[in-house]
């Protein structure tokens, strides 16, 4: 059982065709093509453009592309650009995702008898949290100042939202560094949780979470804790009973039960063949690395 993650690596992408230029004087808007030879136009090389010229030369530029084959358009659109939204719209383009905050992405899909088949946005957050022990045995757990667990009172194990490019063993490693201020040794994911999104959460979107549980080990015997502000109530260290008696971990069957107890004997007798083992290597057919989380063999 393994599953790889590979760092997002963008083809080489080659510009369009000439620009066309019909008899009204129309021509192409400036645009690239991707790795499934869609069309890319970034709206920065229109900034120029009256609203109306920029529609009419969008329509212009969606029905050359259409009789040449091609089968979708992304449009790249920041908040500086946001007046050439409405157009877009109004001449077949749909919201496609928001990005880094300040990054409009839409798209249109040109075949008219074909069912779209652009690729949707993302459909998953990725969580991580660790069950990171001591030397002694010592399991982590933490009281967070805000949220749902936090108003009933639970602790639980550390962790949080891995970032984009972020491989699961770095992002748990790195909020258990921010939270509680030690350093840790990843020893293997245990168990992949997949948590449909709450009503109500709007900062979701609607995509689900997959939920990775891991164990770690603690490069100190006896480490310091340093509290995130504002993030972290308070920390302690106890022992796998007490654990197992504790919050939503106490409830024999549960899923969040049965992510601990496959951290425990990870961590036990069975160490050496329970979860799956992180490893980093090229990806071999294109550049980049990938991050492969494996059965040991």
């Amino acid at each position: 059982l393994s599953f790889s993650f590979a760092l997002p690596h963008r083809a080489p992408e080659k510009m369009g065709e000439p620009l066309l230029i019909d008899s009204s004087g129309l021509s192409e808007l400036p645009h690239r093509l991707d790795a499934y030879r869609s069309c890319v136009v970034d709206a920065k090389t229109c900034e120029a453009l009256a609203i109306a010229d920029f529609r009419a030369r969008l329509s212009f530029s969606l029905q050359k592309w259409r009789q040449a084959g091609r089968m979708g358009v992304w449009l790249i659109i920041s908040t500086s650009q946001a007046r050439l939204i409405p157009a877009a719209l109004g001449v077949g383009f749909e919201f496609h995702h928001a990005s880094s905050g300040s990054t409009l992405v839409l798209s249109c899909w040109l075949p008219r008898n074909e069912p779209n088949n652009l690729p949707s946005g993302a459909t998953h957050f990725l969580g991580v949290s660790g069950l990171v022990q001591r030397p002694d045995g010592k399991i982590l757990v933490i009281r967070e100042s805000s949220g749902p667990a936090a108003r009933a009172g639970i602790w639980k194990l550390p962790g949080g939202l891995a970032g984009k490019r972020e491989f699961i063993a770095r992002a748990v490693i790195r909020e258990i560094k921010e939270e509680v201020g030690i350093d840790c040794e990843f020893v293997a994911l245990v168990s992949i949780m997949h948590l449909k999104p709450r009503r109500g959460n709007v900062s979701r979107g609607g995509a689900s979470d997959l939920f990775c549980t891991c164990l770690l080990r603690t490069k100190e015997t006896e480490p310091k804790l340093i509290l995130q502000e504002n993030e972290i109530a308070d920390a302690k260290w106890i022992d796998k009973e007490e654990l197992l008696r504790s919050g939503i971990y106490g409830l024999k069957g549960s899923a969040w039960r049965k992510s601990v107890e496959a951290a425990l004997a990870a961590s036990g007798r069975r160490a050496e063949t329970s979860g799956l083992r992180f490893e980093e290597a090229p990806l071999g057919f294109t550049k980049g690395k990938v991050a492969t989380l494996r059965s040991k063999l």
